[in-house]
């Protein structure tokens, strides 16, 4: 009379499974399992049995995985590749990858060496730190990303360049300096000097056409371009001679 007292007072006691125990079963040993929802060893076996699951057996690690360790936190990989919290930070001991630490990397000369060599996805994972990190790191250090060529650096402004600046239009001041026309337009107006055009008078207009773009320019001072524009301007056809 006694035993069944005690079985139905177990039975009475024995807490229910969940769906969402259940989907544990299996996936790490047992003894884990009853660690992670604090039931004894011996009822989580039996409920395995009974829901006929075969027993954890440790898994090898793959290639992929081993890509995965320090990536992100232990516990958060071990939930995503349904391993134990124990087996993912061991394995990362065991391969000497530090701990995911996003906010700060430390960077050596040897870490640099790979920045615009690789893409930074890569160098990234190989680092154990974030894409951005990598990216933010290679702009700061000038870097221009893999496969793509690294843009000259502009030429920096004299004081004698700037001098030149606005004491005749921005196509002849570029040509003399051997510059763009761009280059010269923002440097005249970052430093607030005016505009030196001309502008076409009556008498200069009268010889547009009725010469060479070429001897209109030698004639007035203006450069060929700044001519053959007026021309086209008002147009005029070039001039040919007959």
């Amino acid at each position: 009379m006694l035993g069944q007292s005690n079985t139905a007072t177990s039975q009475v006691l024995a807490r229910p499974w969940t769906m969402q125990e259940e989907s544990l079963l299996g996936t790490v040993a047992d003894h884990e399992v009853a660690r992670r929802l604090g039931r004894s060893r011996q009822a989580v076996t039996a409920r395995r049995n009974r829901l006929r699951i075969a027993p954890f057996h440790r898994r090898p690690w793959s290639r992929a995985e081993d890509e995965l360790l320090g990536t992100m936190p232990d516990r958060r990989l071990a939930r995503r590749l349904k391993r134990s919290l124990s087996s993912v930070r061991g394995r990362r001991h065991v391969k000497g990858i530090r701990i995911l630490n996003p906010q700060k990397h430390h960077w050596t000369a040897e870490d640099e060496k790979l920045l615009g060599l690789r893409p930074d996805a890569q160098i990234a994972k190989l680092l154990r730190i974030s894409r951005v990190a990598v990216t933010k790191h290679r702009l700061r250090l000038g870097l221009p990303p893999p496969g793509r060529v690294e843009l000259a650096r502009p030429k920096p402004w004299r004081a004698a360049d700037e001098a030149l600046l606005g004491t005749g239009s921005d196509d002849e001041v570029a040509r003399k300096l051997g510059r763009s026309v761009g280059s010269v337009c923002r440097r005249r107006k970052q430093l607030g000097i005016p505009s030196q055009v001309r502008h076409w008078t009556v008498q200069e207009k009268a010889f547009v056409g009725k010469l060479s773009d070429q001897e209109v320019a030698r004639r007035l001072g203006y450069t060929v371009k700044a001519v053959a524009r007026q021309r086209e301007r008002m147009g005029i056809g070039a001039f040919s001679e007959r």
